[in-house]
């Protein structure tokens, strides 16, 4: 299977993907949205949001995407948290008072080095 280094966005813009990126050797410093060396996070940081009602079809997407069977209406609605990277939804946290008990990240958000332990530095703060 080859590895996807491009897509379009809703709104039309194409997105290099962390594969291309990587395959390019070094950080450009342009703040990629799928920077594999972790630029992005550490001009931008991680950003949260709340779920909303609006947002369970989104929450099972995700679910989906990773193929988990996490009860997420559990943790529902001051534990589940949606995971922002320069405004994008990057994947879904569910949490309890301390940690990060489950991260699902969105595919194109696999390859970056975001960890549980990343997300909980920039939470827990």
């Amino acid at each position: 299977m080859q590895k996807e280094l491009s897509y379009l966005t809703p709104e039309g813009f194409t997105v290099f993907t962390s594969h291309y990126l990587k395959n390019k050797g070094t950080c450009c410093k342009s703040a990629c949205l799928h920077c594999p060396y972790g630029f992005t996070i550490k001009k931008h940081g991680i950003q949260f949001r709340d779920v909303s009602e609006n947002d369970f079809d989104l929450v099972e997407e995700i679910l989906k995407e990773n193929e988990s069977s996490v009860e997420w209406k559990t943790f529902w609605p001051e534990n589940v948290k949606l995971v922002l990277l320069k405004e994008r939804v990057a994947g879904l946290m569910l949490k309890n008072h301390i940690v990060v008990k489950h991260l699902l990240l969105r595919p194109h958000f696999q390859h970056q080095g975001i960890s549980k332990e990343l997300v909980e530095s920039y939470f827990f703060i």
